[in-house]
């Protein structure tokens, strides 16, 4: 199972790691600064995330399939 932190790049890593793992959980930014308002940086973070996913306490976000990201890429960038 992967755990990572949704970001601008979240569906691209996603559909990257998706092969190499069962699951792949996105963790919702704003409500795990609300989980554990502490200092930041990627280490604190990864800890907080593993914590969060090993006690099955992870605020996932929906992350939506690849054809409709892909489509609302399309949308977005028609002119």
């Amino acid at each position: 199972m992967i755990a990572m932190e949704a970001t601008i790049f979240t569906g691209w890593i996603y559909d990257h790691l998706l092969p190499y793992a069962d699951k792949v959980k996105v963790a919702h930014p704003l409500m795990l600064r609300a989980i554990a308002a502490a200092k930041k940086n990627d280490k604190i973070d990864a800890s907080k995330i593993a914590d969060c996913l090993r006690c099955d306490f992870l605020p996932e976000c929906h992350m939506a399939s690849t054809e409709i990201r892909d489509r609302r890429r399309t949308l977005r960038t028609r002119t």
